[in-house]
Parts: structure tokens; C-alpha cells; sequence
């Protein structure tokens, strides 16, 4: 089955088209200068004879005083929008009927038997920066459940006048719909652009595939999400994400099977989050994968966080179990104390009901610029290997940063030291920041391993590998 496309060129009101234009005050032909034009395509191969319209009441039909043009050769179309709708045009849909009897250049002596319906979401509801804009999947089903939001959070009937009202609204649905685009983009590594744009054109079969196959997800992840944030009106950030997932043991990845994960941060150190495997229809949660639990709190001027993590192995649940505990300062210092073993299920992590246990402690210090982290480095001690501040555990309650201050002492926390201090294992790790890339993470560790980690603003990333900082590179992470 083909994908479906629009293609629309200049969605803003007052933007030039794709080869057509704005009128303007100067112009001498005679035209109406009062006149903004959206020019595109409709392809499925193109599409001649298709009906676009701008649908000011959201009705999907064309009613008598709505702005409409049908489609030519290569399925070419210029809506040309009076001054009276200009604004509505960036909010509301814009709706093409393919009617029996319309030809698609792929099949030129076969007209179109089956009619159907596409709509290009309104400006606000996307958040690519390309001029160009393209009907796919993606766009349609994000746009089902926005315009079903909407729907239910007004109480007049959708149109033109009452979405200008409603500008408290529409910027919530922009921001949800950007931050469900960039968790897409950081799963799958690839931009918004690309998850918009004309990948079938192009030839990108790669990001043509990935968009066939989350676009069941896209839909639940929106909708999960706006009821997970009803649910918890006063968190910092809630979300929900359905993902595709691909299992490889030797990678650690997931398998070939949709996936369910939510995050709820109450403040910042307070969050739970966990991941769920699902059935092929979305609906039910077949097994919990994983599940992580945060809490923060600060006393005496120690920072004591205590965390809680399970993730399925095999037949049973690998569980951790670890209370950290540092001084607050630009130059801090700790120890994180943890408890790995195996757990039935959740209730018996949590509660520290475990087999096969062992306990790692680990000395830590942080290095700060204002609120960012530029470097950091962690020595692990296993069990019987004394670190020197085995005194430091199970003391929570007692601790007190004066405690604390002297593991920066025995601690070379230089990025470029190779000094291990005795420890089982141990990694340093330097962070740089800036407006894009957003971050660049370099680590190296006791195994002889390097690793940078570059993220972008358009919540993409890159992660190179290599025995040394001068050998990096993306070819080495797969070897």
C-alpha cells in the first residue's frame, strides 16, 4: 500500500508559496492584494482532480464560503486565501477530498475507485522549520488526536473564531506535540524534519520504514500523555511514549514488539518511571520490562538520594538498590552505596527481598559551572575490596557533609588521570555545553575504553568510540 501525501508550500498566512506568492500593495497587475496563496502538491504518484479547501468550521466538507482550488497537472494546486481568513489559516486544517474519477499519474488510465480523505494539521500543531510540508502518516494521526483535544477542552463548536480565543490551548498542544517529536527523534535518532519531511522522494527507506512503523504509537503516546498529565497536574514533567523496540542480547536492546513508558517527575530528584511490554493492538500491558524509582532529599548540607531500579532478566528481575550521598557544593564529593541481586517483582526489590546479593560502593566527585555538570568521576569497589569509607554505609540517617569531604582527598580527579585508587573499575567523564551541539559527553575508563556522546538541539545524536580521545569515531562503536 503507497503512503499518501500532501505536499503544501507557504502554510503561514503572508508567506510566499511554493512558486506562488503574496499579493502586496505594490503590485500594479491588477490582482487583489489583499491575497496570501498556498501553493503545494497532492501526490499518492500525483493526484489530478482532488478538491483542497481551507475547512474554517472543521466539518471535513467544503461549505460555500470556504476557500477551495482542485488540483492540476503533477498535482499542483494555489489556494488562494482572501484577507477575511488569513489568520484563521494558521489554525485550521486544510482538508483534500480524492474523489471517484480523480487520476493518479502512477495509473493514469485507471481512475480512482475509492474515495479518501487527507488534512494538513494547522501551522501551530507543527513544529518543523521546513517551508515544505508534507502530508505522511505522522501528521494525520497527530492531528486526529489534536483536533479530538480540542473538541473536548471547548465549549464552543471548532472554528476559526473560537481557536483564536483559545490561546492557552493551542500553546499547550504545541508544546506536548514538540516534546512528543523530540523524545521521537532521540529514540530513533533521526530529526523532526526527516519524520515530516518528503522521505519517500528522497529515497530514504530507512526513515520511511521507522515512520510506518511508530505511527499506531504516535497516537497512544499523545493521548496517554494529556490523560497521564490530568493525572498529575502538579508534576515538573509527565509523558507517555510508545515505541517500536528492537531486542539484540549481545546490544541490550528491546524486541521486535511495542513497548510502553511513562515518566512523571514530581520536583527535581522525584520521578518514577517504567516500561511496559505491550500487545500488538497497544491495549495491554503483556509484562513490566523495567521500572525506576527517585527520591531527593537534603539535610545538613548533604544531598541523600536513594534509588530503586528492576529490569526484566529472564525468568526473574535484576534489582538495584542505592542510596548516594554528597556534599552540596561546585566541588562534591560522595559515596553511592548499592545492593544488587535478584527480585520476583517489584514489592520485593523495593523492599530489599533479594537473592544472590552483593554490595558496591562506589566514590564519587562532581565538578560544577553554575547548574551544569562539566565533569565527574566514579571508582567502584566490590565486596571484600575495601575502599576506605566502608564506614559510610548504611548511615543515612547520620551523615553529615564533614563526612563526606575527605573522598575528594584520595580521589584524582583530573579527566585525563588513569589513576584507579585501588578499585575494581573506575570512569571519568567531562561534559561541554553550547547552543548545537547542546552537549558533548567524553568518558574514558579502567577497560581502556573511550566514548563521546554528542547531542543536538533537534534532539538528535552521535556517539563515537575508541581506545584513546584522538581515534573517536562512529565506525568504532560498531566493531
Amino acid at each position: 500500500m503507497k503512503m499518501k501525501k500532501l505536499v503544501l508550500c507557504g502554510l503561514a498566512a503572508g508567506l510566499v508559496g511554493c512558486g506562488g506568492s503574496s499579493g502586496s500593495s505594490s503590485d500594479n497587475s491588477g490582482g487583489d492584494s489583499n491575497i496570501s496563496t498556498v501553493s503545494g502538491k497532492v501526490i499518492d504518484g500525483y493526484i489530478i482532480g482532488a478538491m483542497v479547501y481551507l475547512d474554517l468550521n472543521f466539518n471535513n466538507e467544503l461549505d460555500a464560503n470556504e476557500p477551495n482550488v482542485v488540483t492540476k497537472e503533477q498535482g499542483d494546486f494555489s489556494l488562494d486565501i482572501p484577507s477575511t481568513y488569513r489568520e484563521c489559516a494558521q489554525y485550521v486544517p486544510i482538508v483534500v477530498d480524492v474523489p471517484e474519477g480523480a487520476i493518479d499519474t502512477d495509473f493514469p488510465d485507471t481512475p480512482i475507485e475509492d474515495a479518501y480523505t487527507m488534512v494538513i494539521p494547522p501551522q501551530y500543531a507543527l513544529s518543523t522549520d521546513e517551508q515544505l510540508y508534507n502530508l505522511t502518516p505522522l501528521t494525520s494521526v497527530v492531528w486526529n488526536e489534536v483536533e479530538k483535544e480540542l473538541r473536548e477542552s471547548t465549549s464552543q463548536e471548532l472554528s476559526c473564531e473560537s481557536l483564536l480565543e483559545e490561546q492557552e490551548l493551542r500553546d499547550d498542544i504545541a508544546e506536548r506535540l514538540t516534546e512528543q517529536e523530540l523524545h521521537v527523534a532521540r529514540r530513533y535518532n533521526i530529526t523532526v524534519d526527516e519524520l515530516y519531511g518528503d522521505y519517500i522522494e528522497s529515497g530514504n527507506d530507512e526513515v520511511h520504514q521507522i515512520a510506518q512503523d511508530i505511527v499506531p504509537g504516535l497516537q497512544k503516546s499523545y493521548a496517554d500523555t494529556r490523560e497521564l498529565i490530568n493525572q498529575y497536574p502538579e508534576a515538573d514533567f509527565a509523558w507517555v511514549e510508545y515505541f517500536m523496540g528492537k531486542w539484540d542480547s549481545s546490544n541490550n536492546n528491546y524486541k521486535d514488539v511495542w513497548y510502553r513508558y511513562q515518566f512523571v517527575q514530581m520536583s527535581n530528584g522525584n520521578l518514577e518511571s517504567e516500561t511496559h511490554e505491550m500487545s500488538g493492538d497497544l491495549n495491554n500491558k503483556v509484562q513490566l520490562h523495567d521500572k525506576n524509582t527517585m527520591e531527593t532529599t537534603v539535610r545538613d548540607g548533604v544531598n541523600i538520594e536513594k534509588t530503586v531500579s528492576m529490569e526484566i532478566a529472564g525468568n526473574a528481575y535484576g534489582c538495584s538498590v542505592s542510596e548516594w550521598l554528597e556534599t552540596i557544593s561546585e566541588d562534591s564529593s560522595g559515596v553511592r552505596n548499592t545492593v544488587y541481586g535478584q527480585a520476583g517483582d517489584w514489592s520485593d526489590c523495593s523492599s530489599l527481598i533479594l537473592s544472590n546479593t552483593f554490595t558496591v560502593q562506589a566514590l564519587v566527585t562532581k565538578d560544577y559551572d553554575g547548574s551544569d555538570l562539566i565533569s565527574y568521576s566514579e571508582h567502584s569497589y566490590d565486596d571484600g575490596n575495601d575502599s576506605g569509607f566502608s564506614h559510610l554505609i548504611g548511615v543515612t540517617d547520620t551523615i553529615t557533609a564533614s563526612d563526606l569531604t575527605s573522598v575528594r582527598n584520595v580521589i584524582d580527579t583530573d579527566f585525563y588521570s588513569e589513576e584507579g585508587h585501588g578499585a575494581d573499575f573506575w570512569s571519568r567523564v567531562m561534559n561541554e555545553f553550547g547552543e548545537n551541539p547542546t552537549q558533548v559527553m567524553t568518558s574514558h575508563n579502567s577497560d581502556g575504553g573511550w566514548e563521546r556522546l554528542t547531542n543536538y538541539k533537534d534532539g538528535t545524536h552521535k556517539t563515537e568510540c575508541g581506545t584513546s580521545e584522538t581515534d573517536l569515531s562512529e565506525a568504532n562503536c560498531s566493531s
